[in-house]
């Protein structure tokens, strides 16, 4: 077979989650057997309680609703319930564009990509947990998904699933989908003081999401003294995002941003002219700006986008785009430095003071989305994001780069942007389809997520079979045989 062009992925996937019985699930015979009994796995949430299932020793609680939100509003707590809530399968989706991968075979193929159902009411979360109220106070990784701000979900990829984390390294696993694209960040604020914060609601979902894990995670099992974000792509530049907010400030302990530093969010300037072109397109004027609650999706996205494409050709024209590729090619898409929710670019000493205490991993894979050589987009921030990081007198910096190449498709995704996700959740086998599930390649998934959990429990990434990690400047290489650069 022939190698696959040198772009790897389209732009639109680059940046392109109380027991009333026995705390530890039953033996089985059948050594895996799934529970699905309520009576096994409910636990008591602020809002109500939640039935989720035992699947070979992880209690499993999936589509929890953390929030509620109008469109273009902040999220409220969610309606209470009194029944307990059958909580077994994700919850609805963010609505967004069509996925452009989903028409190669190849990336459909490699990813695996699940899309679920879309539906505005997307505000849920899941659980793994290896136990609840069990005495035992676990570490929690709160994965961010990728996509950017626009698309993904928390079940896109099948190397998202918590379990193996949950089962062989003692840790809670939380992942959890929010508003995206012209739902999460149009900004609307030049239409009065109700809509001041639309154009930062996505990311203030995911801080609801934070204080969910805050109220509710102990009786999973979980310490929320040790909260650990991650995310890839996107759900890296969410990572950035939230270390720049103080609402968030004190949800989180630690953090690791894989493959999605920002340095640069966007400026009210153009964030209003696109909100502004948005209503022009659909027909609104200001004293009629409520209306904008009843457009259509495909309609108001529609708008979005067509807003986006000239307000950056504007901005491209004034001089104003960023330098960097990536930032040039979000522009318009990411959230917006409003003085409130954002007071301050993200590289800021402002910023930088919010997270001073949070120990971070940052780092990228080395083809991302060019197969022949390094790839020059994501390294740059990631290294400059670690610089400032460093040079504010922040918590340790662990830089890496992983190098492992995949041979699906004879060696033609390389390592490819979404690449080490499944070695970070030890899923290396369960997503085969994209790394060929070979016994070397499922050893070093134990190894590097080994990294991951040691860091959410202590805040030093260390693991069996690979050198002692030193903060930046020093840069880990992350391979079948790891090395410090």
């Amino acid at each position: 077979m022939k190698k696959l062009k040198t772009v790897l992925l389209t732009t639109a996937a680059l940046m392109a989650v109380a027991c009333t019985s026995s705390v530890n699930p039953p033996a089985s015979p059948a050594g895996g057997a799934l529970e699905t009994s309520a009576k096994a796995a409910t636990v008591q949430t602020v809002s109500g309680p939640v039935a989720g299932y035992i699947d070979d020793g992880v209690f499993t609680f999936k589509g929890i609703p953390y929030a509620k939100a109008e469109r273009f509003m902040p999220a409220t707590a969610p309606d209470p319930w009194t029944d307990v809530r059958p909580s077994r399968a994700y919850g609805p989706t963010c609505p967004q564009d069509k996925r452009m991968g989903w028409y190669d075979d190849n990336q459909a193929f490699a990813m695996h990509w699940d899309d679920g159902f879309p539906d505005e009411d997307c505000l849920r979360v899941n659980v793994w947990t290896a136990g609840l109220r069990n005495g035992v106070k676990r570490p929690v990784m709160v994965w961010l998904h990728g996509g950017g701000f626009r698309a993904g979900s928390s079940q896109e990829q099948i190397g998202y699933d918590g379990a193996n984390l949950a089962r062989d390294h003692g840790v809670v696993v939380v992942s959890l989908n929010h508003r995206l694209n012209v739902l999460g960040f149009l900004d609307l604020s030049a239409y009065g003081a109700k809509y001041a914060q639309s154009g930062n609601v996505g990311m203030m979902d995911i801080v609801k999401a934070l204080e969910w894990v805050r109220d509710n995670i102990a009786a999973f099992g979980g310490d929320p003294d040790n909260v650990t974000i991650f995310g890839q792509s996107g759900g890296g530049g969410k990572v950035s995002t939230l270390m720049a907010m103080p609402s968030a400030k004190g949800l989180f302990h630690k953090a690791i941003v894989q493959s999605g530093s920002i340095t640069q969010l966007m400026e009210p300037k153009y964030s209003r002219r696109i909100g502004a072109k948005t209503v022009e397109a659909l027909h609104l004027n200001p004293t009629g700006i409520d209306k904008i609650a009843e457009v259509p999706y495909e309609q108001l996205l529609a708008a979005y986008n067509g807003a986006l494409a000239a307000v950056r050709e504007e901005a491209r024209q004034d001089g104003a785009l960023p330098e960097n590729f990536l930032s040039a090619l979000l522009f318009g898409q990411v959230p917006v430095v409003d003085g409130e929710v954002i007071p301050a670019q993200p590289a800021t000493p402002e910023a930088l003071a919010l997270s001073k205490d949070v120990p971070t991993i940052i780092g990228t894979t080395y083809h991302e989305f060019t197969r022949d050589r390094e790839d020059p987009i994501f390294q740059p921030l990631a290294l400059q994001q670690a610089a400032d990081r460093t040079a504010a007198g922040c918590a340790p910096v662990y830089l890496y780069l992983f190098t492992w190449e995949s041979p699906v498709l004879d060696g033609a995704l390389g390592s490819t942007h979404c690449m080490e996700i499944p070695f970070v959740f030890d899923n290396v086998y369960l997503h085969r389809t994209m790394t060929g599930g070979a016994q070397d390649a499922v050893e070093l998934g134990h190894r590097i997520s080994r990294l991951w959990t040691s860091f959410a429990k202590t805040g030093m990434p260390e693991s069996e079979g690979i050198p002692a990690w030193e903060p930046y400047p020093r840069r880990m290489i992350l391979n079948n045989e790891s090395t410090i650069q």
